[in-house]
């Protein structure tokens, strides 16, 4: 097929973004139960946190090569001359790249419907809905079964979830292309990331106190015993979470695990991350970079 300067570049953005992606998770999807394994031996914030950048991470290194290397080079180098042919492969996972993130938008979209008819549920609940500007939905049957106490730290426990904006996180995870059931991988780590933002939040709304995690405990029971079945949508963080984790967490609020002696280590300061970012974007955008970027560009357009 024939495609003028514009559409080609276009076309090979998508093909690129396609196999860089398909690479990057591939290899993520593979060590997916290793990465849950090795965030289980974090708290449970850190290890939500490191769940969800390694789950975007497929998505976000392949926009990277496609801003700071796809397009620069092929702007800089390719001549603009007029229309020329370009291959099958090339079309092929041009088309692919774009299907995956309809699948993502259409995911996206499918859930933020969802969410909203919250607030129609005949199930008792009490949840955070939305991501720009959450709303907390308390289902009167849930205000009338739970002491002062209980509700206090129910209460807790969705505010933690709106402090770490995790419906945000959500709606990032649903528009991340996952080429499921391709890559199982990423399931698996969405689930376990889900997990640990109920430890996290648990853990915020006990804050240390033996009272409150036994109170939060208690509201989750009889939270339970109120619902015939879970709530659980895509983007709000109901008090029950997933359902099936439900026994773990009541264990983890009635039998806390004693604290670490020695604090986890933070993250690279900002001043080191910038430097290596730079550095990266300096090695990116060198001619000799670009220059064999060119030549893979042009071996695909082939």
């Amino acid at each position: 097929m024939t495609l003028s300067y514009a559409w080609r570049l276009v076309c090979l953005s998508c093909a690129v973004f396609f196999l860089i992606h398909l690479a990057v998770g591939a290899a993520v999807a593979l060590g997916a139960p290793a990465a849950i394994r090795l965030a289980e031996r974090f708290s449970p914030r850190r290890a939500a946190g490191f769940l969800l950048w390694l789950r975007l991470l497929p998505a976000m290194s392949a926009a990277v090569v496609v801003a700071a290397v796809c397009v620069p080079s092929y702007l800089w180098l390719e001549p603009n001359a007029g229309v020329e042919h370009v291959g099958s492969a090339c079309l092929a996972a041009a088309v692919l790249g774009s299907a995956v993130w309809i699948f993502g938008g259409v995911r996206a979209g499918r859930a933020a419907l969802r969410s909203r008819r919250l607030v129609r549920l005949e199930q008792p609940c009490l949840a955070l809905a939305g991501f720009l500007r959450p709303r907390l939905i308390v289902s009167p049957a849930v205000r009338a079964v739970l002491t002062a106490e209980q509700f206090e730290a129910a209460l807790a426990h969705e505010r933690a979830h709106w402090a770490s904006r995790d419906n945000l996180k959500r709606l990032l995870l649903l528009l991340a292309p996952g080429l499921l059931p391709f890559c199982p991988g990423f399931g698996r780590m969405e689930r376990a990331w889900r997990r640990f933002t109920e430890w996290a939040a648990d853990d915020s709304a006990a804050a240390g106190s033996a009272r409150r995690s036994l109170s939060l405990a208690a509201a989750l029971v009889r939270v339970a015993r109120l619902q015939t079945r879970p709530v659980v949508l895509p983007l709000a963080t109901s008090l029950l979470g997933e359902g099936p984790d439900l026994a773990a967490r009541v264990t983890r609020l009635l039998h806390p695990a004693p604290r670490r002696a020695t604090a986890e280590r933070s993250g690279l300061p900002l001043g080191a991350a910038a430097a290596l970012a730079a550095a990266f974007g300096a090695i990116l955008l060198h001619p000799a970079t670009l220059g064999a970027a060119h030549r893979l560009l042009e071996r695909l357009m082939e």
